[in-house]
């Protein structure tokens, strides 16, 4: 498989290159510094902005699925997600790419009425302007004609990959309990598996601890 990973310097982002070139897939890095990066066997950097459009086409042509890693934390008021995640549905609909896996965050959206009451204050508190951004963003996946995946997961820290988690279609999900969290290594390995499973896509996958959830 071929990827194109965007957000590839970050934490989660460094984790799903990593993986996928030990599994022996093609990784482009769409990065906006190129020397963040190493290039090497499999990986392919590329700098440039997500409002390049050339460059941004040129790095998603010819790639099997899109992965998409983007995050900030800033609390002040953020249109990452709302200015990029238009930008990346048109170069991908316009080199016919249509494969998306994008991560999102459990807490976003709808998805905030399955957590526990700690939770709801947390994310209203902590992150209020990046889930708005991200929320108002994803609205955009059901009509945007790409074949998408959305992963919702919980906290996330710096661990390895254990085989302690759940993935469930929100759908299905009745009840998160607690802060829950999950290492980043697991969701770089969830989120390749998914971008190679064809049932998921329209789907919104709650990536979570194991016994967390119901």
């Amino acid at each position: 498989m071929k990827i194109v990973v965007l957000g590839a310097t970050g934490a989660t982002g460094r984790q799903v290159v990593e993986q996928a070139l030990a599994q022996g897939d093609q990784v482009v890095a769409y990065v906006r510094n190129a020397q963040a990066i190493t290039a090497r066997p499999g990986l392919q950097v590329m700098a440039g902005q997500l409002t390049d459009a050339a460059v941004l086409k040129a790095a998603i042509s010819g790639t099997d699925a899109v992965l998409v890693c983007l995050g900030t934390r800033k609390k002040k008021p953020v249109d990452l997600m709302q200015s990029g995640l238009p930008l990346i549905i048109q170069a991908m609909k316009q080199t016919g790419v249509l494969r998306l896996v994008l991560v999102s965050a459990y807490g976003v959206g709808e998805t905030a009425r399955t957590a526990g009451l700690i939770a709801r204050i947390v994310y209203r508190t902590w992150v209020p302007t990046v889930y708005r951004d991200k929320a108002l963003s994803e609205a955009l996946l059901p009509d945007s004609g790409l074949q998408w995946t959305g992963l919702y997961p919980v906290g996330l820290t710096n661990g390895p990959p254990a085989d302690v988690i759940e993935v469930r279609p929100m759908a299905r999900v009745q009840k998160v309990s607690g802060l829950p969290m999950i290492s980043r290594a697991n969701l770089a390995r969830v989120m390749l598996d998914v971008a190679r499973d064809d049932t998921t896509i329209g789907q919104k996958l709650l990536v979570t601890s194991k016994g967390s959830v119901r």
